[in-house]
């Protein structure tokens, strides 16, 4: 594992964990230029910063929350670079969406909240939950998880096109999709693999029957430190 890559994924949850600690412990009680919700409404007024400080720190608390709970839930779901990104991107919304609200609020008089980032929170999860039953394509980029074990069964499904392996003492039906229409020779795989050690890439997230672990798509299989498949290509034995 990138230890370092890690770090910066769960940099974002951290710093604004702390962002918001920072505020509550250290509020900006005065207008100032150096700290606190600064924008020209806001420090327009004593009333304005006053309304605007406790009110960009509630959002951005809101926020913080999600970035909890999402920080590993998007880490379970996509790659540790793809997570990393994601997060970073998570963050940078939570930062702007406060000025959106606060500034939209600050130009009512009384200012008045005008809601909260909840909606976006569950809308986020729900998108999250979904993208895990997405098919499973040869380009887009995936988690892996490598299994090695000796394949005591290769199934040529016609009507699916998919090329099926079974390694002893594993019940998971690995496959590889639509293989027969990549040019795989049944003949040659099943002399050269057949009873053989492979290493198979496996996509490692739940998706359709996969939640359960039962089903393996394969995104790669390695015999001897030869590539035989990846991803879409194949070089028959």
């Amino acid at each position: 594992m990138d230890w370092t890559l890690l770090m910066s994924a769960l940099f974002p949850a951290g710093f604004m964990v702390g962002l918001v600690v920072a505020m509550r412990v250290w509020p900006p009680n005065s207008v100032n230029r150096m700290y606190g919700y600064r924008t020209r409404r806001s420090m327009a007024s004593q009333e304005a910063w006053d309304y605007a400080q406790p009110r960009s720190i509630e959002l951005m608390r809101q926020w913080t929350v999600w970035m909890v709970v999402w920080t590993p839930l998007v880490l379970w779901r996509w790659r540790l670079e793809d997570a990393t990104l994601i997060l970073c991107g998570l963050m940078t919304v939570g930062v702007l969406l406060p000025v959106w609200f606060v500034e939209r609020e600050l130009k009512t008089n009384p200012h008045q909240p005008s809601g909260h980032l909840n909606g976006y929170g569950w809308a986020f999860t729900l998108f999250v939950f979904c993208s895990v039953m997405a098919p499973i394509q040869h380009h887009r980029s995936e988690p892996e998880k490598q299994v090695i074990g000796k394949v005591v069964a290769l199934r040529w499904h016609t009507s699916s096109r998919d090329v099926g392996f079974s390694l002893a003492g594993d019940d998971t039906h690995y496959y590889i999709n639509r293989g027969l229409d990549m040019g795989m020779d049944s003949t040659s795989w099943t002399a050269h693999v057949l009873g053989q050690t492979v290493v198979l890439e496996v996509v490692n997230r739940p998706a359709g029957l996969n939640w359960f672990g039962s089903v393996g798509p394969i995104r790669g299989v390695l015999m001897d430190g030869d590539t035989l498949y990846r991803t879409g290509r194949v070089k028959n034995p």
